[in-house]
């Protein structure tokens, strides 16, 4: 009963009390303008599709913020179907390792607790490493940790320029490619373009971890760089390299280093291997450290640490593995999340690793850490630490290179003899579709009602001109139409894999 059809129906019992009227044949007509109210409504009728009643969540009928849509995002898959997701390998470069120890002051050999970038401005590849002293070291001398720079014109071949930057008075020699950040050592860093746009005198940033904290630096060549020691990330010594990503988004940095506040503190041999991030909007007043992954039940490995880029409107996470008391290495996992903070991993049974450990004796057999990528053109390069040895030992650390086609991190592939299917979410169209895939098979798409499961007349899989080969940015047409030609319309769509992997696809 509606509210008009109510207060008429508590109308006639007054009247009814007060003058005695018989009022029947009103309550009869207030029944029946209930029931056609609930039925038919006033002049409108009661025919919305399910998903027009539930369009005014905006959050269901859009796509993530930024694309490309990759397979394991779930904002955007709905099911899967005879489907193996796994993390794609990197090829190694056959001239590995690209960087290796050359002069005294590089101590066991450069570690990429570091980055690599590309520079438009002066068309050179740009790299800081980090270098330890182990004499310096155990005779508890300042500067036992150093940053050292080096940069190349192909990203191959590597020049370590003398700077005269930083004089260690306690060292033998006095020119070197260091660049100073710390008062008493620089461990680690990681460098960024500064997103900033009155950035000329600040174009690059970096964090570095220091005696007391994780701290930002700027310059301009970033080479010489300016530290301010307030204002750190973090208060405390986090022993990682320390990495940090840009939101652009959010317009949000975030930083990830190692907790200080652990459930085993207190209890011998319990160590603080696990994940915490701090964030911020300009890089000095930060959020409290939130400890974001742990290692589970059926994990060997502690989280020695993670290197975290942004593609699409996703976070990747190339996470460290390394088994102490154990095998002792340091092997990868690749990672993921949609807000920073919840991470996500495949089954204990999937390809997870980015990047094997070489053969025995090689020069990366003990362990590798993975830093961000380099894009060139259609290609992503991942510059990554090596070692023969592993974590319980100092060994000769050395630099190389490894490398996937754009955004070929995670893929989708039908199961053997089989066809595999795959469900998005429904969603509003406004573009065309492009896929980056592979297929010895094919590939095809069928549009389907975002409500009714079923196929839109004309879009259905066989409708649509199938993808075989390989490619990045791959348009789907079905016959001679595009799926711009929907836009406004809200639908789903269903890939069908026959002997295919899909990394990912677009709406452009």
């Amino acid at each position: 009963m509606n509210l008009l059809s109510f207060l008429i129906w508590e109308l006639t019992f007054y009247l009814e009390a007060r003058i005695g009227i018989n009022m029947n044949l009103l309550k009869v007509s207030c029944l029946a303008l209930s029931l056609f109210a609930l039925t038919e409504g006033f002049g409108q009728k009661n025919n919305l599709e399910p998903w027009e009643k539930l369009k005014s969540d905006k959050q269901l009928d859009k796509l993530p913020v930024k694309g490309p849509y990759f397979v394991i995002d779930d904002r955007i898959i709905e099911d899967r179907w005879m489907i193996e997701r796994f993390v794609v390998p990197l090829k190694k470069y056959a001239g590995n390792p690209i960087v290796v120890k050359e002069h005294p002051w590089e101590g066991t050999g450069p570690l990429l607790g570091g980055k690599v970038l590309f520079d438009p401005q002066d068309q050179l590849y740009k790299m800081w490493y980090s270098v330890w002293d182990s004499a310096s070291y155990y005779s508890k001398l300042p500067f036992s940790y150093n940053i050292a720079y080096a940069e190349s014109k192909d990203g191959i071949k590597w020049k370590k320029p003398i700077l005269n930057l930083f004089d260690r008075k306690d060292a033998s020699y006095k020119k070197t490619n260091l660049v100073k950040l710390g008062k008493e050592k620089t461990q680690d860093i990681d460098v960024e373009f500064n997103p900033a746009s009155n950035a000329a005198e600040n174009r690059f940033v970096a964090i570095h971890n220091e005696a007391g904290g994780v701290f930002v630096s700027y310059s301009a060549d970033g080479k010489t760089f300016s530290s301010s020691f307030k204002n750190p990330a973090v208060w405390y010594h986090s022993d990682t390299r320390n990495n940090f990503v840009f939101d652009e988004v959010r317009k949000r940095w975030f930083v990830y280093v190692r907790p200080k506040a652990y459930a085993g503190e207190g209890i011998k041999h319990v160590n603080r291997r696990r994940i915490a991030v701090v964030d911020s909007d300009d890089l000095v007043n930060w959020t409290h450290e939130r400890t974001v992954m742990v290692p589970e039940e059926g994990d060997v490995s502690d989280f020695y640490g993670i290197t975290v880029i942004r593609r699409g409107d996703l976070f990747f996470g190339f996470l460290q593995l390394y088994a102490p008391g154990k095998t002792e290495k340091v092997t990868a996992e690749l990672v993921w999340s949609n807000d920073a903070y919840h991470w996500n991993r495949l089954p204990a049974n999937a390809q997870k690793s980015p990047l094997n450990l070489g053969k025995e004796n090689e020069w990366d057999a003990g362990q590798i850490r993975i830093s961000e990528p380099v894009i060139k053109g259609n290609e992503m390069m991942f510059y990554y630490s090596g070692n023969k040895s592993n974590h319980d030992s100092p060994g000769s650390p050395a630099i190389g290179v490894a490398t996937t086609k754009l955004d070929r991190l995670f893929g989708a592939r039908s199961q053997a003899d089989t066809l595999g299917r795959i469900l998005t979410r429904p969603f509003e169209v406004n573009g065309d579709l492009f896929i980056n895939a592979d297929a010895a098979g094919e590939i095809r798409v069928e549009v389907r009602s975002a409500i009714r499961d079923e196929p839109l007349e004309g879009w259905t899989s066989e409708d649509c001109t199938p993808f075989t080969g390989s490619g990045l940015n791959n348009q789907i047409s079905w016959g001679n139409k595009k799926l711009s030609d929907l836009k406004g319309k809200m639908v789903r769509l269903r890939f069908t894999l026959k002997d295919g992997t899909l990394y990912s696809f677009d709406i452009l």
